[in-house]
């Protein structure tokens, strides 16, 4: 079975949930299951890391913003020629998957992992919001598998009966790097925080992560340290963030930390995880501090509440933080291994490959 994967930053990108997937995959994979993977010009093929089971493929076009669209359209194309599977890392590629399947008369396949409610996100346009929203209308028509990351999605579906048929439900996978001593020195002089209780919180520079109301909240918190890790100079919203809150003695805001062992140093030492996502699935940032098995306080909306499965403390309003923020044992809100071992990496991979057998 050969599948070709659209919609990541490619083999060994390092810029989110996605290319961290589809790393997995690669390197879990079953002899059985091959992949093409296609790299974007800002994710060089590194050929001697390459598994066996995978063929990566180059497009020297960027993965994001419009060209983006355009890196996704191209190599649908081009999986076409090589594989009868593809699947679809988000929406967008949609209309050109349905283009190859036609002129294939069904011949390929398509599976499709819709992410979260992407035409809710108050980043995009008007315009952005109906075509995405429209690309997940024709995922439910013409895909052959559809891969939900959260049970709460399963609410777009209680009326069609045909679409329910068609649904794999399979989490985001996480895994901790502990390659790290605690007490490593030199982390120590890197970040002067870890000298200190701090609580963490990961997560892209969006609206609808709610990073600014966060640190609104810890600015008035002097005797609280909030370290807050993001891609800040990549949008307009994150560099805004830099500038307002850069100058608070107990506000730690650190651009783009994408070396993992690095990141899960600061994920195993912090007093506790701050989880603001509202319009993720099952976001890797809190999956992989569930694994690392420190206390989580998490917005209260649905998708986190099936994601956490009774685990953590859940909130609604900042203010609700306020008698935990100097409580020195919080360990009652620490996931169990029981449920922290569902999102495990070999058990995600092997749903994922059951779901293209099925297609």
């Amino acid at each position: 079975m050969k599948v070709g994967i659209i919609g990541s930053h490619g083999l060994y990108a390092k810029y989110g949930g996605w290319d961290q997937l589809v790393n997995n995959l690669a390197e879990n994979a079953s002899p059985s299951c091959e992949f093409i993977i296609f790299n974007p010009k800002e994710t060089p093929i590194k050929k001697n890391t390459i598994p066996k089971n995978v063929q990566v493929i180059s497009i020297f076009l960027s993965a994001s913003g419009f060209a983006g669209l355009l890196f996704d359209f191209i190599s649908i194309f081009i999986a076409s020629l090589y594989c009868k599977k593809i699947f679809l890392l988000g929406l967008k590629g949609m209309p050109a998957a349905i283009i190859v399947k036609i002129i294939s008369f069904n011949k390929i396949k398509l599976i499709s992992n819709i992410g979260g409610i992407e035409w809710e996100r108050p980043q995009f346009s008007w315009i952005q919001k109906r075509y995405l929203k429209f690309c997940f209308h024709l995922a439910n028509k013409f895909c052959n598998k559809i891969v939900l990351d959260n049970e709460h999605y399963l609410r777009f579906y209680k009326e069609d009966v045909e679409s329910r048929k068609k649904l794999c439900l399979i989490p985001y996978g996480g895994t901790i790097d502990t390659s790290i001593s605690k007490d490593d020195s030199y982390l120590v002089k890197k970040y002067p925080f870890l000298k200190f209780n701090y609580f963490l919180s990961v997560g892209r520079s969006i609206e609808d992560n709610m990073l600014d109301e966060l640190c609104t909240y810890f600015k008035k918190k002097p005797k609280a340290n909030l370290v807050l890790i993001s891609n800040f100079s990549n949008s307009i919203y994150g560099r805004h963030m830099l500038q307002k809150f850069s100058s608070f003695p107990n506000i730690f805001l650190i651009d783009g930390l994408y070396v993992k062992s690095e990141l899960d140093f600061l994920r195993r030492c912090c007093h506790a995880y701050i989880h603001t996502h509202t319009l993720c699935g099952s976001a890797p940032s809190l999956i992989e501090m569930m694994i690392a098995k420190r206390p989580i306080l998490s917005i209260d909306v649905p998708q986190n509440r099936f994601t956490l499965k009774g685990c953590g403390f859940l909130f609604k309003e900042f203010n609700i933080l306020d008698g935990l923020l100097h409580q020195e044992d919080l360990s009652d809100y620490i996931c169990s291994t029981s449920v922290a071992s569902l999102y495990e990496w070999p058990n995600i991979v092997s749903q994922y490959q059951n779901c293209f057998h099925e297609a």
